[in-house]
């Protein structure tokens, strides 16, 4: 399948340049992380890499839903600096499901990238990973969530192939990654449900404790809904996309 950008070239730049950076910047992280672990730290480090590998993956999860409930559930595409970058490509996936799956590496990966960057160098300049076990374990943490987090668009890609490759595959069916079932959930009008995107491994708790709807009609009793902050439930957007396979979470 033929893949192409239609937004800017400058933006596209920026997009290769953040990937390139975040790599590198993960790569200092890891390095001052190693050398902690091999030195002070060395009795901690069987169990202490390993935990917050899976700590910071959950955690991606949850910023994967909390980011993707905000996009589904606030604002409008007109809205000034948001609007087009950030509001619009959330509805527009309502109504091509499938067109996350006609976006090459860059386009599915970059913005991702662009917004951990800054968040990835406070880390290293700032923690000190190698003479603190606190700041090891949060370098470590924080280095794992910015990769989760960079992979996040990328499982949410997969989850939508038609032809999905057998090693992807079976990583969905162990639920090691978000898998289409699962996401086929949210995909069912009125798409007000199971926001993580990474495992999807939180959505059937949150949804059993209504986090996401809580938040919204908080949002709505404190602010008063005003314009700006108008929904999707009042400009039609939730409305609109193709029906999941099942209106029951599972």
């Amino acid at each position: 399948m033929s893949q192409s950008y239609d937004y800017s070239p400058t933006h596209r730049a920026v997009e290769i340049a953040s990937i390139f950076g975040l790599g590198v910047a993960l790569g200092f992280i890891g390095y001052e992380v190693y050398l902690g672990l091999a030195g002070p730290f060395r009795d901690q480090a069987l169990w202490l890499a390993p935990l917050m590998a899976f700590v910071a993956y959950l955690a991606a999860d949850f910023v994967s839903g909390f980011v993707h409930f905000m996009g589904d559930t606030f604002g409008h595409e007109n809205l000034p600096v948001l609007g087009q970058s950030f509001i619009k490509p959330f509805r527009d996936h309502h109504v091509d499901p499938r067109g996350i799956t006609r976006h090459d590496f860059v386009e599915t990966n970059g913005n991702n990238c662009i917004v951990t960057i800054p968040a990835a160098l406070l880390v290293y300049f700032l923690v000190p990973a190698r003479s603190e076990l606190w700041a090891n374990a949060f370098a470590a943490f924080s280095a794992w969530l910015f990769f989760w987090v960079f992979m996040t668009n990328q499982f949410h890609k997969w989850s939508h192939l038609e032809e999905i490759p057998p090693w992807i595959a079976a990583l969905q069916r162990f639920k090691l990654i978000l898998g289409p079932d699962h996401h086929d959930v949210h995909h069912t009008p009125p798409f007000d449900k199971y926001y993580c995107i990474t495992t999807g491994w939180l959505n059937p708790l949150l949804y059993k404790i209504r986090f996401f709807p809580t938040i919204e009609a908080t949002v709505r009793w404190i602010s008063g809904s005003p314009e700006w902050l108008v929904g999707p439930e009042d400009d039609g957007s939730k409305d609109a996309g193709a029906p999941g396979a099942s209106t029951n979470p599972s």
